[in-house]
């Protein structure tokens, strides 16, 4: 039952993500206003930041990498992020956390949570902060 659930929720996310990385890539020379950066170079600063948030390696990408670096070893371009082999990058809960935390630690709330998240997992990772403060 749970497999399937999480099937389904990657099938989605997946596609959302693809759809707003493909407008994105359609306009990834252009400078945003009044920063003077490219969208391509945002996309690459906010996967810098969330791989050092993740605390997980290389598990995020702009919309431009090095050829190496990109689907098979080959292409520069980057809609759909993915390992060396095309797949997608796996993280773990607590990776997500600490990502949508916006703090690199995954007990500590903040950005998109700033009194935390409400699942079992999360929940079980502020209960550890409060076991020590109390």
């Amino acid at each position: 039952m749970y497999d399937q659930l999480v099937a389904g929720l990657l099938g989605v996310e997946s596609g959302q993500d693809a759809v707003i990385r493909a407008l994105l890539y359609e306009r990834a020379m252009v400078k945003v206003l009044p920063y003077g950066f490219t969208v391509a170079e945002f996309t690459n600063r906010i996967s810098i930041l969330r791989n050092k948030l993740g605390k997980g390696g290389l598990k995020d990408e702009g919309l431009i990498v090095k050829p190496a670096q990109g689907a098979e070893g080959r292409i520069a371009g980057n809609v759909l992020a993915g390992d060396k082999f095309s797949l997608a990058f796996d993280r773990t809960p607590e990776q997500i956390l600490r990502i949508v935390y916006g703090s690199g630690k995954e007990n500590k709330p903040g950005g998109f949570y700033p009194k935390g998240a409400d699942g079992k997992i999360a929940k079980s990772h502020l209960a550890d902060v409060v076991k020590y403060r109390g």
